[in-house]
């Protein structure tokens, strides 16, 4: 849902092209046993796990044929034995004119060029971030940069940020996801970790040219989109090397190193294939009734849930739970009228992401919170590790932002001034843009910090409470404030 183009939704793709024959189902949120909430304070996020878990002036001069005189004697016109003025003392008083004109224009830019604050300064600060820019990898520090630049202020929000440094070695057409204290980009056969500071830290080749790439823990898995290969690595380290007997259309890793594909399997309507960090295929299994459309394994359990999409009448969605040791599933959840198209394990417990709403499983099925949203419009959503989660959606005509904890409670609904562009959360902060204004802070509770981007927006990641990163097509900026 995060991710922003004009064109079909990935959600009504999936609608589109999901075929039928999904079977009855009995269980769904509705009906399913209830699950208690954690004891936790509920006024607060939750830091633990999951309970198992944006008059043109004319240029020129219009008059009548009247030249707004008498016809009559007017002295100015004349000298003064009563003779009309000789045509070139008229064109020389007019070059005067326009001279000291010119001259009046020219001083006045001048001024404004040497002035170094508001509107100006803004401009300058931009032109010279944009060049920069242009030549590739380069550090800016406003502190020691030679250029007293001063933030145009607003009185809403916090303008001040305290270092801001861009990289763009190796970063054009990546594919970038957290890791760590910075960022993995996974480009064609090749992966790199840059950290907060904008050093690179490691860079190595790959063998996977169109990379899929999931990053949890210490771990990246890398697996060739629509191909057979997946290679996981420990940092640069590469654990191993696997062919898959299907096609890969999806991947996941858990923090404990396991990884979930999900694959097209000829005669079925997708599967689901688990390798351990050993490179052994530890499970598979094939839908013969219902799209597979997401998938995860817990970090803790290796339970794994499977989210089916099946349209015979219209859009349901079934989630099934597998435990690795057995053949059938453990349980399932009906979802009607939803597609899910996102599942998160945290510890021992899923969050469920659908286009109208977002529910808290535990690991036998039991709903532990289910937020119907069907009156919303739901448009972009981000979780963190520790399972605070974070929905932007239209209510109506209003844009809205709003944030749950690990339970899937609601702690707080805020209005924005538009619709964000990208969101993303890290315990109690979140990031989200609005055009190139990011924000960051905790909405309705404190205030926010205003960064504006110096070109288009292509991803945001926080990857701390002070630091995030915009990820621009040619590079990336990190931001601490």
């Amino acid at each position: 849902m995060n991710n922003d183009e004009t064109n079909k939704s990935p959600i009504d793709e999936l609608v589109t092209y999901a075929e039928d024959n999904t079977p009855d189902y009995e269980d769904d949120f509705d009906s399913a046993p209830p699950v208690s909430e954690p004891s936790a304070d509920e006024d607060d996020y939750t830091d633990e796990p999951h309970v198992s878990s944006d008059g043109e002036y004319e240029d020129e001069l219009l008059c009548d044929d009247d030249d707004g005189y008498d016809d009559e004697y007017d002295e100015e016109y004349y000298d003064d034995d009563g003779s009309e003025t000789s045509g070139d003392s008229k064109k020389k008083i007019k070059k005067i004119i326009i001279a000291a004109v010119i001259l009046a224009l020219l001083t006045g830019i001048a001024a404004v060029l040497s002035i170094d604050t508001g509107i100006i300064a803004t401009y300058k600060k931009n032109f010279a971030n944009n060049f920069s820019k242009i030549f590739g990898v380069f550090t800016m520090k406003t502190a020691d940069s030679g250029i007293q630049y001063e933030n145009v202020q607003d009185d809403s929000y916090n303008t001040d940020v305290r270092e801001s440094i861009t990289v763009s070695d190796g970063v054009r057409g990546a594919e970038v996801l957290p890791y760590k204290d910075g960022v993995v980009c996974a480009s064609p056969n090749h992966l790199s970790y840059i950290d907060a500071s904008g050093n690179t830290v490691w860079s190595e080749d790959t063998l996977i040219a169109n990379p899929l790439v999931s990053a949890s823990g210490g771990y990246i898995l890398a697996a060739e989109k629509g191909g057979s290969k997946l290679c996981l690595y420990n940092g640069s380290n590469m654990l191993y090397e696997a062919d898959n007997p299907d096609s890969i259309a999806a991947v996941k890793v858990s923090s404990a190193g396991d990884s979930v594909l999900i694959t097209s399997k000829p005669a079925y309507k997708g599967g689901i294939s688990v390798y351990n960090k050993l490179g052994e295929q530890i499970y598979s299994w094939a839908s013969g009734s219902g799209v597979v459309i997401g998938a995860d394994i817990s970090p803790t359990s290796r339970n794994i849930a499977v989210s089916l999409l099946n349209t015979e009448s219209s859009a349901k969605s079934i989630i099934q739970f597998f435990d690795i040791n057995e053949t059938q599933s453990r349980a399932q959840v009906n979802a009607e009228d939803t597609v899910m198209y996102d599942l998160r394990f945290v510890g021992n417990t899923l969050t469920a992401f659908g286009d109208n709403r977002l529910a808290v499983l535990s690991a036998d099925g039991g709903v532990v919170a289910d937020n119907d949203l069907t009156s919303c419009q739901l448009t972009h959503s981000a979780m963190d590790d520790s399972g605070n989660t974070v929905l932007t959606l239209y209510d109506g005509a209003v844009p809205k932002l709003n944030l749950y904890n690990g339970s899937g409670k609601e702690r707080s609904s805020v209005t924005m001034d538009g619709m964000a562009d990208f969101v993303d959360i890290h315990e109690n902060t979140v990031l989200y843009s609005i055009g190139r204004d990011v924000f960051i802070g905790r909405p309705g509770i404190g205030s926010l910090t205003k960064y504006t981007a110096a070109m288009d927006i292509k991803k945001l990641i926080l990857i701390s409470p002070s630091t995030f990163a915009i990820v621009y097509s040619n590079s990336i900026e990190f931001v601490k404030v």
